[in-house]
């Protein structure tokens, strides 16, 4: 499922129930600071929902756009750290991707501490110990409006996993929300779609 209003609501993304399902998830909420950011992500994602599907027009035919990243120094910096995210997949350390993230991020559809973010992450690289990521293009970077110093980055790449007689291939859509003020930059959401008919999956 794309970043949208709906998938606050799922209790797992496509590209996890693919490429590693889960069968215990535990509790769906935090204590207030996860509930707090609950409520940040309800206000940004349903306020960008109409826009990522193209459904908020204006004089009949006109599709709103988010406004691009405009300081070039952001908008670096905002790649750099996304791009590094993704490349950071192919390393054995789950902490390598979990570096980038805030104490506290949307995963998935659901608050996790970046503790717990990186337990997931580690749960997949058991399950696919080699993996291979590669952009397919450059980065789309957006601000989001009425939120300060955060920006909606989307990229689409592929990616290649093995597990000794089984490979896993496809393309997937990254969707990261990222937070840039004077402490830095950081994710605090993620999620992605995989591509349809892109997917395939081999056993020897």
């Amino acid at each position: 499922m794309p970043f949208s209003a709906e998938s606050a609501a799922t209790t797992q993304s496509p590209f996890l129930t693919k490429i590693h399902p889960r069968r215990n998830r535990g509790p769906s909420w935090l204590p207030d600071p996860g509930l707090h950011l609950v409520l940040f992500f309800g206000v940004v994602l349903t306020s960008l929902c109409p826009i990522l599907h193209g459904k908020t027009t204006f004089g009949g035919n006109r599709t709103k756009s988010l406004p691009a990243v405009e300081d070039p120094e952001v908008a670096s910096e905002l790649v750099n750290v996304v791009e590094a995210f993704i490349t950071a997949g192919e390393k054995d350390d789950p902490a390598a991707r979990g570096k980038f993230l805030g104490p506290r991020i949307f995963y998935y559809g659901h608050p996790r501490t970046r503790e717990q973010a990186v337990k997931a992450i580690a749960a997949l690289y058991r399950r696919w110990p080699q993996r291979k990521f590669s952009l397919t293009g450059s980065l789309d970077l957006f601000e989001i409006p009425n939120h300060r110093g955060v920006y909606r980055a989307t990229a689409v790449y592929d990616y290649k996993f093995d597990n000794r007689e089984e490979h896993l291939s496809g393309k997937s859509k990254l969707t990261c929300v990222v937070e840039h003020d004077q402490r830095g930059t950081r994710i605090i959401g993620v999620d992605e779609k995989l591509l349809n008919g892109s997917t395939e999956y081999q056993q020897e």
